[in-house]
Order: C-alpha cells, then sequence, then structure tokens
C-alpha cells in the first residue's frame, strides 16, 4: 500500500489547440519529456471541436499534478515547468495555449 503524501500537490489546468490529427497520447509523451520529476500525473480531461475552433484543430485540455516528495513546490517552480510544458508543445506539435 503507498502511503499518502506527506507534501500537497500543485494541480493546474492547461488548454491548447493542436492538429485534430494528434493523439493525445503524443502530447503527454511530450510534456513528460520535457517535466521535471516534479510531475506525477498529466491526464486529459476534454476535446473540444466546433464553435470557436479553427477547420483542422482540435483544443485538448489536459490536467497537470506536480508533486515532491520531499517537500512543498514553490509558485515558481511550477510556473517554470509550466512554461517549458508549453514552449515544447508550441515547438514540436505547433500547439497555441487557449
Amino acid at each position: 500500500m503507498t502511503p499518502l503524501p506527506r507534501f500537497p500537490s500543485v494541480i493546474r489546468d492547461v488548454s491548447v489547440l493542436v492538429a485534430d490529427t494528434l493523439p493525445a497520447a503524443s502530447v503527454r509523451g511530450t510534456i513528460r519529456t520535457v517535466a521535471p520529476p516534479a510531475l506525477v500525473d498529466v491526464r486529459e480531461f476534454d476535446q473540444y471541436r466546433g464553435k470557436g475552433i479553427p477547420e483542422g484543430r482540435v483544443s485538448l485540455s489536459l490536467r497537470l499534478t506536480f508533486r515532491s516528495a520531499e517537500r512543498t513546490l514553490t509558485d515558481a517552480e511550477v510556473q517554470d515547468a509550466m512554461d517549458a510544458i508549453l514552449a515544447a508543445l508550441a515547438r514540436e506539435h505547433g500547439a497555441v495555449q487557449r
């Protein structure tokens, strides 16, 4: 049995526009490649196509959970990780944050 974490999680939700042919698994893989070890979970919670979304694109919403086993993470650490993740998504997949 896994013990309960001693330090709090930080959850950030992000929505990005990507090509509708891009598998969500590729997006999650890119996130995991550039994220720090404190990223403990990435879950897709919504895909939206329709009004306000350009043809050939999909809005993909993801929930990222960060947590350290040694200490409480700072807002700056989490923001730095988010900035790196968004930059990698833009570079690798042409993603645009919504």
